[in-house]
């Protein structure tokens, strides 16, 4: 193995995409092969980027929904068949959103939304995170609401299309996550704590930002365009409204050294590294199946998501001709908003986890060369 170019091409991100920081791990038959970071956790301060460094993981916080979702359905709690609203009720009458030949839009009752929907992304629902209804609640509960009245909240917006019939990239995983605590009867970073955390050994993650938290978080950063640079956004995050509401979509915290176990997890089929079986072989195996079908199929279609088809919330490489990659039919895993990268590679037993902290985060450009330079270095 020779990781030359790697490290030479992760070294290079600031000065050629301006990414202020990267961390990147990687795991082979359970093992770590590679270790890398480069940049600062303060551009302005030159300080060097810690190794126990703490990122915001945006949307790759859904790989930590959906192994809790599926872990009460392991335990009978819900069926995926089960329509939201039997745990839900809020999501009893929805309407969507329905044009005629005119293009007139008018509001029609809409078919049940199944818990499946949630995992798969066919819910119907929009992406609107900061939506008037969802900004009303916040200030209807003084900037504090819980993530029960965020998700009343959205299910007063009307669906973009029938449950079941597109796929539309949307706030599922939020809703996911509130079902998560209905079933639980507990609120999800109780739940996750118990269930992932701990038995995995993640010590470093945390559904909620405090102040506590600030000497490790790397400063957080959005690449400006027409600065041609990235600049300083603050530690906050867009998606998470207040201390008492958890995104599912978007709002855990974490550092590499915590994600590459929960990462080698899903590798290993639901066994984490420490021998602690988070999830069953087979439930892992419905994770990545394919659960797109004809209607919705042609809605997944990022040009970064070429080859790649949609499972219980993760990407699922299909055909690595068509993706331009050099990995395994059947990887899998997500990323985030500010550049976090998740690939778990079963047949190879390989894990990668890479971390950065900017918005507008370049992934078109990183995170294919990332994965094909690791691949490319196991063979050298």
């Amino acid at each position: 193995m020779n990781f030359q170019y790697l490290t030479e091409y992760i070294d290079r991100l600031y000065e050629t995409e301006g990414i202020p920081s990267s961390d990147m791990v990687v795991y082979l038959h359970g093992e770590p092969i590679y270790r890398h970071s480069a940049g600062f956790q303060d551009v302005e301060t030159r300080e060097p980027l810690r190794r126990d460094a703490l990122y915001f993981m945006y949307s790759a916080t859904k790989l930590l929904t959906v192994t809790a979702g599926m872990q009460l359905l392991e335990k009978g709690k819900f069926l995926l068949n089960d329509p939201v609203s039997d745990y839900l009720p809020e999501f009893t009458s929805m309407k969507v959103k329905e044009k005629d030949e005119a293009g007139n839009i008018t509001l029609v009752r809409a078919e049940p939304m199944l818990v499946r929907d949630l995992f798969c992304m066919t819910s119907g629902l929009d992406y609107a995170a900061r939506s008037p209804e969802i900004m009303a609640c916040v200030a209807e509960h003084d900037g504090e609401p819980t993530t029960a009245d965020i998700v009343r909240a959205i299910a007063t917006r009307p669906l973009s299309f029938q449950p079941g019939t597109h796929w539309a990239y949307s706030l599922s995983h939020d809703v996911l996550l509130r079902l998560v605590e209905a079933v639980a009867d507990q609120t999800f970073a109780d739940y996750a704590k118990a269930n992932i955390f701990d038995p995995i050994g993640m010590e470093s993650t945390f559904m909620h930002y405090d102040e506590s938290l600030a000497p490790r978080m790397a400063a957080q950063y959005r690449f400006n365009g027409m600065l041609g640079r990235a600049v300083d956004v603050g530690l906050t995050n867009e998606y998470v409204f207040g201390s008492k509401h958890a995104s599912g979509g978007a709002g855990a915290i974490s550092c590499t050294d915590d994600y590459i176990r929960f990462a080698e997890m899903l590798t290993h089929m639901g066994l984490a590294p420490n021998g602690t079986r988070i999830l069953a072989e087979s439930t892992v195996e419905l994770m990545r199946r394919d659960c797109l079908n004809e209607s919705s199929r042609p809605d997944f279609n990022w040009p970064r998501m070429r080859g790649y088809s949609y499972g219980f919330g993760v990407r699922v490489l299909q055909d690595p001709a068509l993706s331009g990659t050099l990995s395994s039919v059947g990887e899998f895993g997500w990323g985030g908003a500010a550049g976090a990268y998740v690939h778990c590679d079963p047949a190879k037993e390989l894990t990668i986890v890479y971390l950065q902290h900017m918005l507008n985060n370049k992934e078109d450009i990183v995170h294919p060369r990332l994965r094909n330079l690791v691949y490319a270095a196991l063979e050298y």
